[in-house]
């Protein structure tokens, strides 16, 4: 087969089943809440709870990208990986998620402090 062709059909297929999975989702949600109507039983409502430290989550986060990029452009310079790149993607995530853990470490000394 040519390659163009599997090029192509590979991300046609892969919406097609994407999308075939959502729709399972939501047929199968909605004929269990159907039966729960006809079984009298009272369909809980989903609340959305927001978040009161979603908001450090994400700029912790940010703040550690950025400063993975800035790692990742000193390692790239001083040629400290064999490929270049790779100081980028290994600074990026280590940051990342560096960044995430301090905001946790946070949020659970806030959350210790609100219970007291």
């Amino acid at each position: 087969m040519n390659h163009q062709i599997l090029a192509i059909f590979i991300p046609i297929i892969g919406i097609l089943v994407g999308g075939s999975i959502a729709i399972i989702a939501i047929l199968s949600d909605h004929r269990q809440k159907i039966e729960m109507v006809k079984n009298g039983i009272d369909i809980p409502l989903k609340k959305q709870q927001a978040s009161p430290f979603k908001g450090i989550r994400f700029g912790a986060l940010l703040i550690g990208i950025a400063i993975g990029l800035v790692v990742g452009g000193i390692l790239e310079n001083t040629g400290a990986f064999y490929n270049q790149e790779v100081g980028y993607f290994a600074s990026i995530f280590f940051f990342g998620g560096l960044g995430l853990i301090i905001a946790s470490l946070y949020i659970n000394k806030k959350l210790e402090a609100l219970k007291k």
